[in-house]
């Protein structure tokens, strides 16, 4: 294993535009010095007696549970993202909160994860699972990352999945609530909802008190893993505040747009803080969340992607993937906003803010943004645009399915890899 905390790794991470789907802006970058390299470790996360990991060489459902390995460069430090290292593109100043990064560029690595007896899956459409022209039903669902990393914890750790009809149902969704088929199985829980935002962990969808029926006196006894995908519905929600803002609104610099970002980060934070405190999981938790992708590879061309809005499932007949509460025909016709200056500077915010609760809490952050551009709809295909900013050659393979805003099967192996890598490291 790589480790190197005299070579300080720099990153220069991708501006995500000035929103999931918003429009371009310009700006300026960090100069990269700073960010650490090294084992992670989270203080007051004490290592349980879970699964010990005995078949660590094992291929299990297709998945190889073999440790992934990693080529490093030689010299001194590394760039993890060097094609988005442009002076002339805003990226977000991550090193100002000293995060230490994985070798893999995937990530950080502030958790030394070990000894994991229960799992929990919180999040969104992207956690739960969605259908797509290529996988329609409920059942077919073995492509999700959600369930290649849940198949990969129980060989690693050794973690209960519970009887076999638990788990099958466990690893589907329903169509009409928009969550998995099954809350639990085992010591695995999926309380993730389509359409999650990140007041949905402690308020609304109350995800942490459906994945920890103790809450809020009590987490959990076991050894406790906890992963989720969240944010991009918010920003969403952000960026349609902003394009639809009055005169006013603008030039008082969108007030209404910059509370919805600060209420986002306000209860991510929240439930960071109560999974982190001591008392509430006394032999440890484990956390690793993604910060969100998306698909014009940071060209802010929506109209790359002409989204599939109805889908005819067997069995349930016509599906409107409106129900994701994702309105796909406002999706592909966003308009610019008036001030596309203070969209940048808004989203630059959301991400930085991501990266000091990571910091913060000592729990890891998934680059999901930064590694899944140049894989939308921009930079890859026959009609890629050898000029987007995360263009990665001919031979890119898309990871967006035809919603535009979730993965395909491509898609939800690389999600899968990251997590993996992130939690192995």
């Amino acid at each position: 294993m790589y480790r190197n905390s005299e070579s300080p790794r720099t990153l220069s991470a991708l501006f995500l535009l000035a929103a999931l789907w918003g429009c371009a802006a310009t700006g300026t970058t960090t100069d990269g010095a700073g960010v650490a390299v090294g084992a992670g470790g989270a203080p007051g996360a004490t290592a349980g007696t879970g699964g010990t990991g005995g078949a660590s060489t094992a291929i299990v459902n297709d998945i190889d549970l073999r440790p992934i390995e990693f080529e490093m460069s030689s010299g001194g430090g590394q760039t993890c993202f060097p094609s988005l290292n442009d002076p002339a593109s805003p990226t977000p100043n991550y090193d100002q909160f000293s995060p230490i990064v994985g070798k893999h560029c995937l990530g950080t690595n502030h958790q030394a994860i070990q000894g994991v007896q229960r799992v929990a899956f919180l999040g969104d459409s992207v956690t739960v699972g969605t259908p797509n022209l290529q996988h329609l039903l409920s059942i077919d669902n073995g492509h999700f990352w959600r369930n290649k990393l849940a198949d990969w914890l129980i060989g690693k750790f050794g973690v209960n999945k519970g009887n076999d009809l638990d788990y099958g149902l466990w690893r589907t969704y329903d169509y009409f609530s928009g969550k998995g088929g099954k809350v639990k199985s085992g010591a695995l829980w999926n309380c993730s909802k389509w359409g999650g935002r990140t007041d949905d962990l402690l308020e609304g969808g109350k995800q942490l008190a459906e994945c920890f029926p103790s809450y809020p006196a009590k987490g959990a006894d076991e050894v406790t893993l906890v992963v989720f995908t969240l944010g991009g519905n918010d920003i969403s929600a952000m960026t349609k505040k902003g394009v639809d803002a009055p005169a006013d609104e603008v030039n008082a610099g969108y007030p209404a747009a910059w509370q919805i970002a600060k209420d986002t980060i306000f209860h991510l934070e929240n439930g960071l803080k109560w999974l982190k405190d001591p008392a509430m999981f006394p032999n440890g938790v484990y956390v690793v969340f993604a910060n969100p992708f998306e698909f014009t590879d940071g060209t802010g061309k929506t109209d790359a992607c002409v989204p599939q809005s109805v889908l005819d499932v067997p069995g349930i007949g016509k599906f409107d993937l409106s129900k994701l509460n994702v309105n796909m025909a406002e999706l592909a016709g966003f308009k610019p906003w008036a001030k596309p200056e203070i969209q940048a500077k808004i989203v630059l915010w959301m991400l930085e803010e991501y990266m000091r609760l990571a910091v913060k809490y000592q729990v890891d952050l998934v680059w999901m943004l930064e590694n899944f551009c140049g894989h939308g709809y921009v930079a890859t295909g026959p009609n890629a645009d050898p000029k987007a900013v995360c263009y990665l050659g001919p031979d890119a393979e898309l990871w967006f399915d035809d919603t535009c805003t979730h993965p395909n099967d491509a898609g939800h192996g690389a999600i899968f890899n990251m997590f993996r890598a992130v939690i192995e490291e």
